[in-house]
């Protein structure tokens, strides 16, 4: 019997509107590949490697309370480029780049509906 494999994980997260976060994910992060359910309220979105799902809760406010405690971590290579380009696009930072002292360089973005989306990569050794 062969050892199982683990893939990297897909962080799911609250909707209030998922046609607006589609949006969001594409104009502000850059996200280039969506599927969008509507009969199930389901949206998967991808940018490389990076596949985010999404579920819709029963109203944006419902979505925001999710999303206030929600988020996911994406590690990146060559951090600063990623930074300017999201600049760029007028993503909404709660912070840009910051040294963090676990020995990460990190930036966060909220979404519309609250989700802490945070990029990271790690500082030279």
């Amino acid at each position: 019997m062969s050892a199982p494999i683990l893939s990297p994980a897909i962080p799911q997260l609250s909707s209030g509107n998922l046609q607006r976060t589609a949006d969001f994910y594409r104009d502000c992060l850059g996200f280039t590949e969506f599927k969008l359910f509507p009969e199930g309220g389901y949206l998967i979105a991808r940018r490389e490697t990076v596949e985010i799902h999404f579920w819709l809760a029963g109203s944006e406010e419902e979505a925001k309370r999710y999303g206030s405690a929600s988020g996911c971590y994406i590690r990146v290579r060559n951090i600063g480029p990623l930074y300017e380009e999201l600049r760029r696009r007028g993503a909404p930072f709660r912070y840009g780049l910051t040294r963090q002292p676990w020995g990460m360089r990190e930036m966060q973005v909220d979404d519309p509906f609250g989700n802490a989306i945070r990029f990271g990569e790690a500082l030279e050794a």
